[in-house]
């Protein structure tokens, strides 16, 4: 099979670009909402230099089986804060995606109306048989990204 489907998932938000590019970037933030249900970031294995050419990286591990970690390896190619971002990444773990085959992900944050922001994730090439699955996945961490930023916003 041949990698080339990109996936775009959005979703709106009302917090403000400023606040989710920070809850995206922020590895304190990070580690608190990414991951699908039934996986979590460790706190202590995650960084990020906000820049481009910057890296990023962060483990996602399984709750029931702290054996099963995927791993995702970024550098920044573009970082305009708190507007967009893109990183070429390495994803190792994943038995469905190709360690030596460079993903790219694109985050965008567009303010709508006036105080709510549209996130835009476009990332890929994934084979079209696993498309559907990480485009779920995305959809699950962006509920657990809202219901994060619900408690801290009531915090």
């Amino acid at each position: 099979m041949t990698a080339n489907v990109m996936i775009i998932i959005e979703r709106m938000f009302p917090q403000s670009r400023e606040r989710l590019f920070r809850a995206w970037v922020a590895p304190d933030e990070l580690s608190q909402w990414r991951g699908s249900p039934g996986w979590h970031v460790d706190p202590d294995d995650v960084f990020t230099e906000e820049r481009v050419g910057g890296r990023s990286h962060h483990v996602k591990i399984v709750d029931d089986d702290p054996d099963f970690r995927v791993t995702e390896d970024s550098i920044f190619i573009e970082y305009f804060d708190p507007d967009v971002f893109v990183a070429k990444q390495r994803i190792t773990g994943d038995p469905e995606i190709d360690p030596n085959i460079m993903m790219e992900l694109r985050v965008e944050f567009t303010k709508t109306g006036r105080d709510g922001t549209l996130v835009r994730i476009i990332q890929g090439p994934y084979e079209s048989s696993i498309a559907e699955k990480h485009t779920l996945g995305w959809q699950r961490e962006l509920q657990r990204l809202a219901e994060y930023l619900e408690r801290k916003d009531q915090s």
